[in-house]
């Protein structure tokens, strides 16, 4: 690709030679490298330039490109000086993409220029008749010196215009940078609709969507749960006159209560004709409902109890409670608050992909729509471990990050000191105290602004211009707060004094 060279205004002839040779990387005749460019340089021209005015200029920078072997061609949006630099003898196009595009950098054929027919300062002298005498000697004496007197009138006139155009100065100034902090509280409505920097009102709007997830803990609650088999002995009365055959897992029971004991044979018994036999039970149920007195177990279940009696002439024992590990209210609370902690931390991190680049989304703006919640274990059952499960509408509020630091942008200017300006500022949102309210949720800005003192580069050049060097330093040094003395750089370096023409001023204003 071509180097490019674009220009300032106040850039002249010497400029875009250095910046050439500059360019070129051509130091004291010293080679170029060849891993620099194929010589192709494309000068842009701002609209306001001097540059390339007379064919001088042009012969000039033609010269010099041929000199460091480079082809130039020159880029300006003015049409007059396209022409122009066309006839003096360069390529010329109207943008930098049109010169890249171009294959090869035709260079126009320039005008052949007609010399003069005479010096500018010979007179033109008309034909004479051959009978025309002589002018006598005193009228070639007063012709003589009317030309001295317009030659040197015109030597002090270019004398005085290069005096006040040649010369040319640059001034560089640092002015003082004071530091600014606001905190400024900003609230951001959903109903709002366009930013008010004065009341630190600005617009939101609701993102959302739905996340679901499960949640295992360990129980803590204890609840007394039937632990143990009640065991004892019946005796079997045979009222017939065989003997019958009472099989093991036979059902007998109490009579007594609304909710009959009921045990169970654990071995076959044989019960003589018309005789007793004793068969050990156990009851069918955990727990201490099991232990039941003597002579209450006196009912029998099946087709046996027609031709038997039964009775337990001792007390059953074995039933008890234990203390066991269930589910617990507080469980069931605990799990519910962890899982719904998790699934917010799920859904703050899942809503930024609904988020443009320059808006943030507020924790605390985080609000559950809708939610089901539903557990594998029922309340004081007996269980090691509690399982929740959730699904969870949850929104949030997002803002426009820009539109908070235009807030605090508004507070730091009307915080600035007289005749400064803001020249950078840095901003912080915070995180919000509390929730959204009625849809609007409030925070805090933290911004903290440079300002540095106003400097008018207009009135800084009617300020020293035809100044002395010293005298003008003196005058800036009073006029405005800078960090540092002015600089300042004069061409020619001999020349004891600013430009006269504040367009060669040039002023650098650098915080």
């Amino acid at each position: 690709m071509p180097h490019i060279i674009s220009l300032h205004p106040d850039d002249d002839l010497t400029v875009l030679r250095h910046q050439l040779r500059q360019t070129l990387a051509v130091r004291h005749g010293a080679k170029r490298n060849a891993a620099d460019t194929d010589g192709r340089v494309i000068i842009v021209l701002p609209w306001e330039t001097r540059l390339f005015s007379n064919p001088l200029d042009g012969e000039r920078v033609r010269r010099e490109a041929e000199r460091l072997g480079a082809e130039v061609a020159v880029v300006s949006e003015d049409p007059d000086r396209r022409a122009y630099v066309r006839w003096i003898g360069l390529p010329a196009f109207a943008s930098v993409a049109e010169a890249e595009a171009a294959p090869r950098w035709p260079r126009p054929e320039q005008k052949p220029m007609e010399p003069p027919p005479r010096a500018w300062w010979e007179e033109e002298v008309p034909l004479r008749p051959p009978q025309a005498r002589p002018l006598p000697p005193w009228a070639q004496n007063v012709r003589l010196g009317a030309r001295l007197t317009v030659f040197i009138f015109t030597l002090l006139v270019i004398i005085a215009f290069a005096y006040a155009v040649v010369p040319q100065a640059t001034v560089t100034l640092v002015p003082t940078v004071e530091t600014i902090r606001a905190t400024v509280s900003v609230w951001a409505g959903l109903e709002t609709q366009a930013v008010d920097a004065a009341s630190g009102q600005i617009p939101a709007r609701r993102v959302g969507d739905y996340f679901a997830g499960s949640l295992a803990v360990e129980t803590t609650g204890t609840a007394a749960y039937e632990s143990g088999r009640a065991t004892g002995t019946v005796l079997f009365t045979n009222m017939l006159g065989q003997e019958i055959t009472v099989p093991a897992r036979t059902i007998v029971r109490t009579s007594a209560g609304a909710f009959p004991v009921r045990f169970a044979t654990t071995q076959d018994v044989t019960v003589p004709p018309f005789g007793q036999a004793p068969a050990p039970i156990e009851a069918l149920e955990e727990g201490p409902a099991g232990n039941v007195g003597a002579g209450l177990i006196n009912q029998m279940e099946g087709v046996s109890a027609l031709a038997l009696r039964v009775i337990n002439p001792e007390p059953t024992r074995g039933g008890g409670l234990k203390e066991v590990r269930a589910v617990s209210q507080e469980d069931m609370d605990r799990a519910r608050e962890q899982l719904t902690a998790r699934l917010l931390e799920e859904a703050y991190q899942g809503l930024q992909t609904y988020l443009e680049p320059t808006e943030v989304l507020f924790r605390q703006s985080l609000e559950i729509q809708a939610s089901e919640v539903s557990y594998d274990r029922f309340l004081y059952e007996q269980a090691d471990t509690l399982q929740v499960y959730m699904r969870l509408l949850i929104t949030g509020m997002a803002v426009d990050r820009d539109n908070a630091e235009a807030v605090g942008y508004a507070a730091l200017v009307r915080r600035l000191p007289p005749e400064h300006g803001l020249i950078d500022a840095d901003f912080q949102i915070l995180e919000p105290m509390a929730g959204p309210e009625n849809g609007v949720i409030q925070f805090a800005v933290l911004a903290v602004g440079y300002a540095a003192a106003e400097v008018d580069p207009e009135v800084v050049r009617q300020t020293v211009r035809g100044k002395s060097i010293a005298q003008a330093a003196d005058l800036l040094a009073a006029q405005w707060p800078l960090a540092q003395p002015p600089q300042i750089q004069v061409w020619p370096q001999w020349l004891p004094q600013m430009p006269l023409l504040p367009l060669r001023i040039t002023v650098q204003v650098t915080p």
